[in-house]
């Protein structure tokens, strides 16, 4: 069977996304989907809980559902992609297919080769000295050095993180991209029956109709959450996150992506501000993106600090399969009985202290004291076994 991977958040899944599953469907025979747990790369709880967004994943017909643990997911592009690129190559994948603005895997890997330019890399440093933010003095540089056709937008960010990756991990892995229809990552502006999953997000918090943008397949499972009040925000968490912050004031340094400083900032804001939006205001600089500090601020929610980070770019520590489908299933047998094995293939957490050392067990660990301060606000049946579809 040829394999195809996809990263994907589904938060929450709708027509875009469609068209990419469909697109991978025309590349390989199954479908293995690297998807983020119950907080994603924007720094925030996903919007539904991972259970029901494996649902939605398995009933448009992705056959494999990967959880990207969370000290991947909610990190910067490059420890996102690198985890997640550390998961499909030990799934076997030979292909990966991401959405991509330019569509151009040729200009993608021509600014990858701006690493090795000194100049680039001191103008670079100088645009970060002057306060701009990593992504902006970045931008800024590649079309200063390649010309301003080569403008990088959020799914090429990712998309280069993914090509570094398999570079830098030696992956015998096949990169595609799909040119990335309709509206940008963070448009609000619907085209036609697309509108990004911000968008979608948005109107659903304005109590606003988004049905039309939904596939039919998932939109029950949305429509259930909605009306069961069951949609999360990152400002219902703003209560543990103030907490988190004036309780551990004197190990705030070590959080991952707190840079000399803002640790301080964060102290006193957190102090002053009762209100999540006041709150976010009053540490805005122009540094900072608001991802960047949204990530700050669940990287200190859930205790994800540098020396953490560092250790798992190198090590991968498990493999956690959330749903498969009969095609899946047997995939995933034939994976298992391979003999040589770097990382544990996770179906079950039953006698789970036999299966792994000590140091893979605290990051799972890590991963599930996650999934259950996301049910401290928005409660849902954890599973311990993964989600088989039902075949008709």
């Amino acid at each position: 069977m040829n394999t195809i991977g996809i990263v994907v958040e589904y938060n929450p899944f709708h027509n875009g996304h469609k068209l990419h599953l469909s697109e991978a469907k025309k590349h390989g025979d199954v479908v293995i989907g690297v998807m983020s747990g119950d907080f994603v790369q924007r720094g925030e709880p996903a919007i539904i809980n991972k259970w029901e967004r494996t649902k939605m994943a398995l009933l448009e017909g992705v056959d494999i559902v990967v959880e990207l643990p969370v000290f991947y997911s909610t990190q910067s592009a490059e420890i996102f992609a690198r985890g997640s690129i550390k998961i499909l190559k030990e799934l076997k994948v030979e292909k990966i297919i991401f959405g991509s603005e330019s569509d151009n895997l040729d200009k993608l890997k021509e600014v990858i080769k701006l690493e090795n330019n000194v100049k680039f890399l001191e103008s670079l440093k100088k645009n970060l000295k002057s306060g701009l933010s990593y992504p902006t003095a970045y931008n800024k540089e590649i079309k200063n050095f390649l010309g301003k056709e080569y403008e990088i937008k959020s799914n090429d960010i990712l998309g280069i993180e993914y090509l570094r990756a398999i570079k830098l991990l030696k992956v015998n892995i096949e990169p595609k991209t799909l040119k990335r229809k309709g509206v940008g990552y963070n448009s609000l502006v619907p085209k036609e029956n697309i509108l990004s999953a911000t968008g979608i997000r948005k109107l659903l918090k304005n109590n606003e109709n988004v049905e039309k943008f939904i596939s039919n397949k998932s939109k029950e499972i949305l429509l259930e959450n909605e009306n069961n009040k069951k949609l999360a925000d990152i400002s219902q968490y703003y209560k543990l996150i103030r907490y988190a912050i004036i309780s551990n004031k004197e190990t705030l340094h070590e959080i991952q992506d707190v840079e000399i400083g803002f640790e301080n900032r964060l102290y006193e804001m957190a102090l002053k501000s009762e209100n999540y939006k006041i709150f976010l205001e009053n540490i805005m600089t122009k540094r900072y993106t608001i991802g960047r500090i949204q990530r700050i601020l669940i990287h200190i929610l859930l205790s994800i600090n540098k020396k953490d980070s560092k250790r798992l770019k190198e090590k991968l520590p498990y493999i956690r399969i959330l749903g498969f489908s009969k095609k899946g299933r047997d995939y995933l047998n034939i994976i298992k009985k391979k003999e040589i094995k770097d990382v544990n293939i996770l179906t079950s957490l039953k006698n789970i202290q036999k299966k792994l050392s000590v140091e893979e067990l605290k990051y799972l660990e890590l991963n599930e004291k996650a999934s259950l301060i996301y049910r401290m606000i928005n409660k849902y049946e954890d599973q311990k076994i993964p989600m088989m579809k039902e075949e008709k």
